[in-house]
């Protein structure tokens, strides 16, 4: 499988997730007049971020996702101090803003500190990282020998993996999604085919690979080019082809691209404390490093709140 990105942007450009394209294609997709785009600006030097802004019922109130579905943001266009911090975050502790989620990638724990020092409440979490030090054959090697052996299974099974390239494969893609999740229902979030679509057309960095076999499309998973780190965003398959192991060709073809593009490291995302999950991203040499949450809950909303509570009794 060949695919192309674009070049590599700086880490210190933020991450992909803080910048407006997709802030913009996640708020067309969601109800008309639910959300609103946001950008913040330091007003002392060029950094800034987008943010999707929830408009919240009465008195104009909002709020704030950085960024939006727990991805991490940074801010575009700061020095290394990272001196813009405390600013932005003053003007998101606004009288309107009730709430603030703002989510810190696994290599950016300069950002967690300088939010911590702000007042920002903090929880931490684990991610799973493969760091593409060395070549993609090397990096086969290190995978666990039951992930090699369903790689190489899947090839003989006929698996090929390319990558999407209309609308249409979106749709086919989103119709094994909702399969998967009407035989789950356990399924956390469930996003709506509008942002699927909307996603695809960012094609410089939302990669959409697809696995087939004689043609039909067998599985998908979403990859975005993320800074110097791609991605694992979502994937589903066809459970009717499990035995020809699509998921395994997937990450094997990502991470091969990710090397390929001279990529940093590849991203497959928390476990969410499932061992399964854990035990399957462990066998492709990946690591659990910490990644960050950061949370402001607006202490005159909530007294409010709590008032209105009170005087119901």
């Amino acid at each position: 499988m060949t695919a192309v990105l674009t070049p590599t942007i700086s880490p210190r450009q933020g991450t992909f997730f803080s910048h407006e394209n997709f802030i913009q294609a996640v708020a067309r997709s969601q109800p008309e007049g639910s959300v609103r785009v946001l950008k913040i600006c330091d007003s002392n030097s060029r950094a800034h971020l987008f943010g999707l802004e929830t408009n919240i019922p009465n008195y104009n109130r909002r709020g704030v996702s950085l960024a939006p579905f727990s991805l991490p943001a940074y801010p575009i266009d700061t020095d290394d101090s990272l001196a813009c911090v405390p600013s932005l975050v003053a003007q998101l502790k606004s009288l309107r803003t009730v709430w603030l989620y703002w989510n810190v990638r696994f290599d950016h724990g300069d950002l967690a500190n300088q939010l911590e020092a702000c007042g920002l409440s903090r929880s931490e979490d684990t991610t799973h990282v493969l760091h593409l030090n060395n070549a993609y054959h090397d990096l086969f090697r290190g995978f666990s020998e039951t992930t090699r052996n369903q790689v190489r299974q899947a090839v003989r099974k006929g698996v090929v993996v390319r990558r999407a390239t209309n609308s249409l494969e979106v749709n086919t893609y989103y119709s094994i999604y909702r399969n998967v999740i009407a035989e789950r229902p356990s399924w956390g979030t469930v996003y709506p085919e509008s942002l699927f679509n909307e996603l695809f057309k960012l094609d410089d960095a939302i990669i959409l690979l697809l696995a087939e076999v004689k043609d039909v499309v067998i599985g998908g998973a979403w990859f975005i080019r993320d800074g110097n780190s791609l991605c694992y965003w979502q994937g589903a398959m066809d459970y009717q082809h499990k035995k020809c192991f699509p998921h395994y060709a997937l990450m094997n073809a990502a991470i091969e691209l990710a090397c390929n593009e001279g990529l940093h490291s590849f991203n497959m995302g928390a476990s969410l404390k499932m061992p399964s999950l854990e035990q399957f991203k462990s066998f492709w040499g990946t690591r659990k490093v910490p990644f960050w949450s950061f949370y402001w809950k607006n202490p005159f909303w909530s007294f409010v709140s709590q008032f209105r509570r009170r005087m119901r009794w």
